[in-house]
């Protein structure tokens, strides 16, 4: 005869090898929702009580064991055993063995496994996005500190890998911070679809007792129910992959950052020196500063995309209901997010201490002829040309002063104008230079969003209100699951001791 808790219809007991081949590896990741599989079960059985279909004396007993093993988990001391199959065959065994079936036995009444995981995965994911939230909040408020501090660091933006034109290091910081700040927009409307309670859909068709799904919901801290119970079962698998998306989009923003720092610290380009304690050695070339924690961020990009491509994989021709495959969406959920916080964690403080060779950066300005749009700007104005002209003639010049070494020549910018154009203008080199100084050519694009640093300083101005805002939010809801599960303890204390 079977010994599984399920087992009244098996006749044999399970082989050794099927145990570890269905449960092994999961129960290792199972021990990440012993905590939250603790926490639902006490909701759904007080609920039960409350609607009637169980006893005072059997609850009691039920939560007295439910909080020994809470602590136990608390302490590291609960350990799952694979033939037990998963966390919640775990705990319900437990809870059996410290009071006896005939109130155990009833801990599992009105559930099902396949609503249970569900449930602990969504308290698991909810914590698990403020945890990434907050990070990636942190990481925008260093681009924040930075980008204040340079405001007018002149440096050289890139099209095609090719020298285009000049910014500064401030509206550099404030692209990545608009990029990160759509993020954690996007790690907001996740949650909202995340903390969606499905405990009651039973296996997938609810169940049979009168349960009060709203009270569940409201005991842990969830806005609202998912109400479809076969929808819900079914959904395993869609907000993990959202998620798992979200951080995908999130690494590779993170490896496109890691990327321009790597090239722009070497030294053929030395435009950033990258502090030291970032940085590892060799052990052959001794004078050897190594970019590895930007590089792992490059690799750790493409470990998100498998565990991405892992779960839809999975998921892809799946019909409804619960399947065990589904099973095999935990391992690349909570590596991808593992994945993404240990990179969170470390670049703040690398970003922080970049150090900005602002010399040689300004010289890639000058020698790149990156301004020259500028004397695009100034022929038109001048000369009353159409662009296209303007741009044919300084396409021209810079061709001709490159090979000559002559970058300011008046001369031969008005010779071109009425040689292509046949307009006579009067341009001074105190013209032309005024027209390509980086600086100047910066200040000029003060239009909403762009480089010149009055504009910057209102960004990041409006950012800082918007992360202050950000975090607000994510406070509040952290507060909110902390809320309910201290006030789900006091009930049970309560509970028991009345």
């Amino acid at each position: 005869m079977s010994d599984k808790l399920w087992g009244g219809r098996f006749s044999k007991k399970s082989r050794e090898d099927v145990e570890n081949f269905t449960a092994r590896e999961d129960i290792l990741l199972d021990q990440r929702l012993a905590i939250y599989d603790v926490l639902g079960t006490i909701a759904h059985d007080y609920m039960l009580y409350k609607v009637g279909v169980l006893n005072k004396e059997t609850l009691q007993k039920i939560l007295v064991s439910l909080m020994n093993i809470k602590r136990s988990i608390e302490e590291n001391k609960f350990q799952l055993l694979p033939e037990l199959e998963d966390v919640h065959m775990n705990i319900e065994k437990k809870v059996i063995e410290e009071i006896g079936e005939e109130y155990g036995g009833m801990m599992h009444l009105a559930r099902s496994r396949n609503d249970q995981v569900l449930l602990d995965t969504r308290m698991y994911l909810r914590d698990q996005i403020n945890e990434v939230s907050e990070l990636v909040l942190n990481l925008i408020s260093t681009f924040i500190d930075l980008g204040e501090k340079n405001l007018e660091t002149l440096m050289v933006g890139y099209t095609h890998t090719r020298q285009a034109q000049p910014t500064t290091v401030g509206h550099w910081c404030a692209a990545y911070i608009d990029s990160l700040l759509r993020i954690v927009d996007r790690l907001e409307e996740v949650y909202a679809r995340v903390n969606q309670c499905p405990l009651g859909s039973g296996a997938i068709s609810g169940v049979s007792w009168p349960i009060d799904r709203n009270l569940t919901a409201s005991l842990l801290g969830f806005d609202c129910v998912q109400e479809n119970t076969l929808d819900a079962v079914s959904s395993r698998g869609e907000v993990e992959s959202e998620i798992v998306f979200i951080l995908c989009l999130l690494m590779s923003i993170l490896s496109r950052l890691s990327e321009e720092i790597i090239w722009w610290s070497t030294g053929e380009m030395g435009l950033i020196e990258l502090d030291e304690t970032y940085t590892t050695g060799s052990s052959l070339m001794p004078q050897k500063k190594n970019p590895d924690v930007l590089e792992l961020t490059r690799a750790k990009t493409g470990k998100l995309y498998g565990c991405l491509t892992q779960i839809l994989t999975i998921l892809k021709g799946l019909p409804s209901g619960y399947n065990r495959d589904q099973q095999e969406i935990k391992e690349p959920l909570f590596r991808g997010m593992d994945t993404a916080k240990s990179v969170l964690k470390v670049l703040p403080g690398l970003v922080s201490t970049l150090k900005f060779n602002q010399e040689r950066m300004l010289k890639a300005i000058l020698e790149s002829y990156s301004t020259a749009t500028e004397l695009v700007d100034l022929l038109i104005r001048e000369a009353k040309i159409s662009f296209r002209s303007a741009h044919r003639i300084v396409g021209i010049y810079v061709k001709l002063t490159l090979e000559s070494g002559k970058k300011i020549d008046p001369e031969l910018l008005t010779t071109l104008v009425r040689e292509e154009t046949g307009k006579k203008i009067e341009l001074g080199g105190e013209a032309i230079e005024k027209a390509i100084d980086p600086l100047a050519t910066v200040g000029r694009r003060n239009h909403i969003g762009g480089p010149a640093p009055v504009e910057v300083k209102r960004m990041l101005t409006d950012r800082r209100e918007a992360l202050k805002s950000k975090g607000n939010s994510l406070a509040k809801r952290i507060q909110k699951c902390r809320s309910a599960f201290i006030e789900l303890e006091k009930l049970v204390v309560n509970f028991i001791s009345s």
